[in-house]
């Protein structure tokens, strides 16, 4: 039993090998199987018994240059399908669209009121203390325009002010104790042709930008949180003037853009303001939505991202570009600094960025505000952008001052992207190209992996001492003869003689110049009168009987060349 059990894994590894060998044999039966009878065009004469080689190398190179300007065409397609799948063009159908007026932020140069900054100062860190109070001025109006360019500055002019009096409020409380009030940035306002109160329809917002107050925004901002507006305003084909207009009351940054966008350091400033002058903005809306047709494609493939496809944490409302980038920098500061900087939204279970952080924000600032860390965010497939036509700035006439922002024309034209090749158009232009320069379909792929798999496998198991035979008999045949004569050797045809080979000798005919016929020609007469005179006989193909019959050998009279 012991020398049993020794022997038990050889003979089990050796009939391992033999199952691989008969399975390769099969492997081999059924390749040739497959080229025989596959519907692939071409293949069947690669395998066909008696024909030449080069006529087989003939079928192969025409077979190999058919799969490979099949497979070259497919992988373009399949490039095209993931690098441009999409069409953008016109849509004339604007009775549709809901035209919102565009957002508008005002940016005062100087965001802080300096008298209430120094009575907060002089009433709370200084604790009525003149020379301090001048000292420790200069911080808090920083932070009314915080941002990581200036995280440098406020930290040194923090290092004076005692740090139990600085934890008493978080930096954003502390901004905004002395930004300045909207009563202080307008002179006056209309919109639509009609007079407005400014402070109703400008909120305060607090961003990357430092104080700012927006038309037509999204949020407003609070010392605890950025709080959601109400319904934009919106425009009609109606409407007396397609405008607004204001009046700042110092020089300002003014920026235009969509109203789905969420403001922060991505947004650059269209217009510097100061006083004495007349600015006239004329806009044109750009809008491009994306139809339902474009879910089937992937995000990388359209390029755009729905606004209910992707929920961001900290802007969970709608996706949009800005938002997006804004809180991939919020992330990226938490992740480094394991805080929130002061002038993003703040986050609930989220520390605020305080005094000692600003060093670490300062030096990691390059890192958070990369974009190249933020490729995860795509445009958003319903996006709007506002052009500035035609800018007017006038200095020259003082009792006409201020800005306005007007549609240039009522916006008619809105841009549809759609999908122009898709997983259906793919699969029929994959079929097509394979089977042009192939044969190919679905079932012949299913043919091929039926034939080396299934079929393969069960001719081992059910066959298998077939296999066995086939394998010893071709090991067991010697090699073929090589004759390296190079005469032409003729085979009696006739079965059951010894096979000879003799060179091929050839006895000219004699010459026999008639009296019509010239010297240099021959008479062929004789030699076909032979061919009346000479019976024929037939082989017998493998017939033991070698008597006459009527089967095998046939008269002079019934023969015909």
């Amino acid at each position: 039993m012991p020398q049993e059990k020794r022997q038990s894994p050889e003979s089990r590894t050796q009939r391992f090998l033999q199952t691989l060998v008969i399975f390769r044999r099969s492997l081999i039966y059924q390749t040739k199987e497959f080229f025989q009878n596959s519907t692939l065009h071409g293949v069947r004469y690669i395998a066909e018994s008696g024909r030449p080689i080069g006529e087989k190398f003939m079928w192969f190179c025409f077979t190999s240059i058919g799969a490979v300007t099949a497979l070259v065409i497919i992988m373009s397609l399949w490039e095209k399908f993931q690098t441009n799948p999409t069409i953008t063009g016109l849509d004339t159908d604007f009775h549709n669209q809901n035209v919102v007026f565009p957002t508008t932020v005002v940016c005062p140069d100087t965001a802080f009121d300096h008298d209430k900054t120094y009575e907060k100062v002089y009433n709370t860190l200084a604790n009525y203390d003149e020379a301090q109070a001048q000292m420790y001025t200069p911080f808090l109006r920083l932070l009314t325009s915080l941002n990581f360019d200036s995280i440098r500055d406020a930290k040194m002019l923090s290092q004076s002010i005692p740090q139990n009096l600085l934890d008493a409020h978080t930096i954003r409380e502390w901004a905004f104790e002395g930004h300045i009030d909207c009563q202080n940035v307008f002179v006056s306002c209309k919109y639509r042709d009609e007079d407005i109160p400014c402070c109703d329809h400008f909120e305060p917002i607090y961003t990357e930008h430092g104080f700012c107050y927006a038309f037509n925004s999204r949020f407003k901002s609070t010392p605890t949180e950025d709080v959601k507006t109400g319904a934009p305003h919106d425009l009609y084909e109606t409407d007396k003037k397609w405008a607004l207009f204001f009046i700042p009351n110092s020089t300002s940054r003014i920026y235009i853009f969509s109203n789905e966008e969420y403001f922060g350091s991505d947004f650059n400033a269209q217009i510097d303001w100061s006083e004495p002058q007349l600015v006239e903005v004329r806009i044109s809306k750009k809008n491009t939505y994306t139809t339902d047709d474009a879910r089937q494609l992937s995000i990388g493939q359209r390029k755009c991202i729905f606004s209910d496809e992707v929920k961001l944490n900290y802007f969970p409302d709608a996706y949009t570009f800005s938002s997006c980038m804004k809180q991939c920098r919020m992330n990226r500061a938490i992740k480094l600094c394991k805080c929130n900087p002061p002038f993003y939204k703040p986050i609930p279970n989220v520390p605020m960025c305080s005094i000692k952080d600003f060093d670490c924000l300062d030096e990691f600032k390059s890192n958070i505000t990369n974009i190249k860390d933020c490729l995860q965010c795509e445009l958003s497939c319903s996006k709007t952008v506002f052009n500035i036509d035609k800018l007017i700035k006038m200095s020259d006439r003082p009792e006409s001052l201020g800005v306005l922002v007007e549609f240039l024309t009522w916006p008619i034209i809105r841009y549809k992207r759609e999908v122009l090749f898709g997983w259906v158009d793919l699969l029929v232009s994959f079929g097509g190209i394979a089977s042009l320069f192939l044969g190919f379909s679905l079932l012949s792929g299913v043919e091929i992996i039926y034939y080396f798999t299934l079929r393969a496998c069960c001719m081992v198991y059910k066959n298998r001492q077939d296999l066995y035979e086939i394998e010893e008999k071709i090991r067991q045949e010697p090699p073929p003869k090589i004759d390296l004569k190079l005469s032409l050797s003729l085979h009696n045809p006739r079965i059951g003689d010894t096979p000879t080979s003799a060179v091929l000798k050839v006895k000219p005919a004699e010459e026999s110049v008639g009296p019509n016929q010239r010297k240099h020609e021959k008479d062929y007469s004789i030699n076909t009168k032979n061919y009346y005179k000479t019976p024929k006989v037939l082989p017998d193909y493998g017939y033991t009987n070698k008597s006459k019959n009527s089967w095998t050998t046939y008269n002079t009279s019934q023969y015909m060349p």
